[in-house]
């Protein structure tokens, strides 16, 4: 695909944003015709108001032409304030849709896709580009329409006062369509360039400041200060490419304008002095030629602006263009019994050159408590984000109530799934929303939770209790308090599968001892998965499944694997060996 018909691609789509709001932009584009038109009206006025009022001395010309000019400025005055009013009208909405829409994909992309981009490198995309596409779009749009109709009017206008003098006028046209073709190319390249290369610098300012802790303590600001600097310095040299590409154009234009005014200058004079040319003839003609050049410079300029844009739009569309998580299932439940079955489930990552997880069978039988055994990186975690879809298998097929996952509906699917993960997300607002997020919680169900959950204690001490804001991630929280009201979102959740991925790690004995008795009550009744590396958290479970590479080594109940002398027996043994040793 040609580099022209992917622009005429992106400009239709940005067509496409705009037709919504199309009498709002009619009616700007008309006013930015009349303003272009109108700028030729200045010089037009000068003719009859010199020759008539200096030359001929005629007092009709004299009574009239202020009022005239004061007509002609007060036309243009109202044109541009309609023009500049209609283009921010469709300016904020567009930026409003443009990022509606980009959320809306963000919330529909699988979780794939969040592995392959950073949060900064999104936020960029959000942020600054619909900023950038708005704004130039808006520049653009002006300049193409209103210094192009200008250009028009005053060519016309000079060639109507003397066609043979204006000739020379037509060198101009060639050389700033050169000149811009050129400098387009370039400012083009190094535009998208300085986007990916602002997007990292957001990745690193972003690590940077939320692992600020983990800097300090590690005295890492030397290295993030390098790193920093290196793309600062790489976006600054892109910045300034971009910047001279810009300014070279103008320049150009403006030689071969003075060498084209040069030779005007000295024909025009000697065809005053020939009388062709009236006094009132020959200073319309140069102050219709000098309003031409300030248009024409800006024309020059706008592939500056229009490359930014076009990069900028290209780089919105990638991200809308991706293909959301794959939803086809028409199957739904209120509430599922909970039965899972896993048939030679195998898992790869995109680009991994092996498989992180199978040939995995298993069945879970409802409301039964299965633990997930094993080292970092074994397997267990990935075989828990099976059951919501958060991927999906590369083969085999997993099956909930008899039914294949794929054949759910998907949001119908994971309302049967609550999760609590070891790396908890809680969000920048009160300690009663966080727990009932995602659901219309009464205040009674979510005080309930927060005693099952050990909660209730911390929160009563905090400054307004459960309205109390917990700040960005829950800063103003402990690491158990956090994962505690966690545990509370999935207790308000209230769903037939529950998943407890390292779910007490961050806990200390009394609290953990709280979780764990309001953890019993929870697992009743539900099919629960259980993540673990403290191996005494999960000694009451139906099953322990010991995952190695990816696949299931041993499993069986507590007693049945310590007997058996096997990797259960050794982790548990390191684990408890220490303790014995003191």
């Amino acid at each position: 695909m040609t580099a022209n018909t992917t622009d005429s691609r992106i400009y239709a789509r940005l067509l496409g944003y705009v037709k919504p709001y199309w009498r709002i932009f009619a009616a700007g584009i008309v006013a930015m015709i009349l303003l272009g038109v109108t700028e030729a009206g200045i010089p037009a006025l000068l003719k009859p108001v010199l020759d008539g009022t200096f030359v001929e001395q005629d007092p009709v010309y004299l009574a009239w032409a202020p009022l005239f000019i004061v007509a002609l400025f007060l036309v243009r005055g109202l044109a541009s304030f309609a023009s500049h009013t209609a283009f921010s009208a469709i300016s904020t909405r567009l930026v409003y849709d443009l990022r509606v829409d980009m959320f809306e994909r963000l919330l529909s992309l699988p979780t794939a896709f969040y592995d392959r981009f950073a949060h900064a490198t999104l936020n960029s995309k959000l942020v600054y580009d619909v900023t950038q596409v708005t704004h130039t779009g808006t520049q653009v749009l002006t300049v193409l329409v209103k210094d192009s109709v200008t250009v028009v009017a005053l060519i016309g206008y000079i060639f109507w006062l003397d066609w043979q003098l204006s000739l020379m006028i037509l060198v101009l046209g060639p050389s700033v369509a050169a000149v811009a073709y050129f400098m387009g190319k370039r400012i083009r390249y190094l535009s998208r360039e300085l986007q990916v290369t602002f997007g990292h610098l957001m990745h690193v300012l972003e690590e940077s400041t939320r692992g600020q802790k983990v800097v300090k303590i590690y005295g890492g600001q030397e290295y993030e200060r390098g790193r920093f600097r290196r793309i600062a310095k790489l976006v600054r040299h892109l910045q300034f490419k971009a910047q001279v590409a810009s300014g070279l154009g103008v320049p150009l234009v403006e030689l071969i304008g003075a060498l084209v005014i040069a030779v005007v200058i000295y024909i025009g004079t000697s065809r005053a002095v020939e009388d062709q040319l009236t006094v009132g003839g020959f200073v319309a003609f140069f102050t219709a030629l000098g309003l031409l050049f300030s248009p024409i410079k800006r024309l020059t300029k706008i592939n500056d602006p229009l490359q930014r844009g076009l990069a900028a739009a290209e780089s919105i569309f990638q991200l809308v263009d991706e293909l959301p998580e794959v939803d086809h299932g028409s199957h739904r439940a209120d509430r599922s019994d909970g039965r899972l079955v896993f048939d030679g489930v195998r898992l790869r990552y995109p680009e991994a050159e092996h498989d992180a997880l199978g040939p995995i069978d298993l069945v879970i039988e409802p409301q039964t408590t299965v633990a997930l055994v094993g080292t970092s990186g074994s397997g267990k975690t990935t075989l828990a984000n099976l059951v919501p879809r958060l991927y999906d298998t590369t083969a085999g097929s997993i099956t909930l109530d008899g039914v294949d996952l794929r054949d759910w509906q998907l949001g119908n699917l994971r309302r049967q799934v609550a999760m609590v993960s070891q790396d908890v997300l809680l969000f920048n607002d009160t300690v009663a929303n966080n727990i009932a997020y995602g659901s219309n919680a009464s205040p009674e169900a979510i005080r309930l939770a927060a005693d099952a959950a050990g909660a209730r204690d911390f929160i009563d001490a905090l400054p307004q209790g459960f309205d109390t804001p917990i700040g960005e991630d829950g800063v103003r929280l402990s690491g158990g308090q956090r994962q505690r009201l966690a545990i509370a979102r999935a207790f308000v959740a209230d769903t037939p599968i529950l998943i407890f991925d390292e779910a007490t790690s961050a806990l200390d004995s009394e609290s953990e001892r709280k979780v764990q008795a309001g953890l019993e009550t929870l697992r009743s009744g539900r099919t629960t998965l259980v993540i673990a590396h403290r191996l005494s958290t999960i000694k009451n479970a139906d099953s322990i499944l010991v995952f190695e590479h990816g696949r299931i080594i041993e499993h069986g109940r507590h007693a049945e694997l310590l007997a058996a002398g096997g990797r259960y027996a050794e982790l548990h043994r390191a684990q408890h060996q220490p303790a014995a040793e003191s």
